[in-house]
């Protein structure tokens, strides 16, 4: 069973921790963000490697309670372990040797298709004659790199660490305005089922709990209707973020209350607003319209209320709308599609990186 055991952090430590995890997760998100536009990703492997090993020594060396470092590291498993001693392993030898820590160019993976094509590196073992060079306590790590990340590939060690360290120190998770980790979700590419955030169950049943148990991604959605299929209520409408919307969405009634409840805002449009596409600002966009409104989103109705949950509703001009977006109840899609999408659009994954700049 695993364990609950954290770091014990004073506000002050957390405080600096939470700078470097926010490089940390800057790292992870731009090292993917460039396998999916095939741009020079080791720089931001090479970042990954530093930025993870500075938060190692300063758990380890720093703290003030480093040995509830130490306990919490062991409590979580021999695996654990094998990870931070296989990047300890990989950043010494980054930075103490004449010799780029790069991936395994001769087994590099390309999946994808119409909606984007991403590579999947590998980790590669390091050169007999470059270990020779190194330190005996560090050659002793060797082990730990080559079972626990050679061969592996490379993005799901770093959502690994993620993960971790997202365990041993919550309170040093850097977050943005709305709570949510910097840097992600990452961008959802359709047939890819890897985990997008570094909170996301790896069992599958989870994640829908998962992703009804928090709040949706984004700065607030906008409803364009109600429609009752085969007996149950579903708003649908757009997501928005900074005056975009990547992602459309549907949700049950009872699911719309229950974000209400947590805090996020849902409006109602009762008369149609003036939208534009903008999808020539995001060629990365793949997955659909990229849409921006002419006036403030914010402005463009009243906050849901009960009346807007009780029977039919359609915005002028919208209904045909639904048949966009209703493909989360349709029963003729095999359940793997339909945890894709859901997940796209709870997390608002399709935003692209040129529109977060990563």
């Amino acid at each position: 069973m695993e364990t609950a055991q954290t770091v014990v952090l004073t506000v002050e430590e957390a405080e600096a921790l939470r700078s470097r995890m926010r490089d940390l997760q800057a790292a992870v998100s731009r090292y993917y963000a460039a396998t999916g536009n095939h741009g020079d990703f080791v720089p931001e492997l090479r970042a990954f490697i530093t930025h993870t090993q500075a938060i190692n020594d300063l758990l380890t060396e720093s703290i003030a309670d480093n040995r509830s470092f130490k306990v919490a590291l062991a409590a979580r498993g021999e695996d654990a372990k094998s990870l931070i001693n296989g990047i300890k392993y990989v950043r010494n030898v980054d930075q103490h040797l004449l010799y780029t820590v790069a991936p395994d160019s001769e087994n590099v993976r390309m999946v994808g298709g119409s909606f984007g094509t991403r590579l999947f590196p590998v980790w590669r073992s390091v050169p007999a004659e470059v270990h020779s060079q190194l330190r005996p306590g560090t050659q002793k790590l060797q082990p730990a790199f080559e079972d626990r990340l050679v061969g592996r590939e490379i993005s799901g060690s770093m959502m690994d660490v993620l993960r971790l360290f997202g365990a041993l120190i919550p309170d040093a998770v850097h977050r943005d305005s709305q709570n949510e980790w910097s840097g992600f979700p990452l961008m959802s590419q359709p047939g890819m089922g890897y985990p997008l955030h570094p909170e996301e169950p790896l069992d599958r049943v989870q994640v829908h709990d998962w992703l009804s148990q928090r709040v949706p991604n984004g700065d607030l959605r906008v409803a364009m209707g109600l429609r009752i299929h085969e007996g149950v209520k579903y708003l649908y409408g757009n997501t928005w973020v900074k005056g975009y919307s990547f992602t459309p969405f549907v949700e049950t009634v009872e699911q719309v209350r229950a974000d209400v409840s947590a805090g996020f805002v849902y409006l109602a449009c009762e008369d149609m607003f003036v939208l534009k596409s903008a999808s020539d600002e995001f060629p990365d966009a793949l997955q659909g319209v990229v849409l921006s409104s002419t006036v403030d989103v914010d402005k463009q109705g009243p906050r849901i209320a009960a009346r807007h949950l009780a029977e039919e509703w359609v915005t002028p001009d919208s209904e045909v709308f639904w048949d966009d977006v209703n493909i989360e109840v349709r029963k003729d899609l095999p359940e793997s599609w339909f945890f894709e999408v859901r997940r796209a659009r709870r997390l608002n994954a399709l935003v692209p990186p040129s529109f977060t700049r990563r």
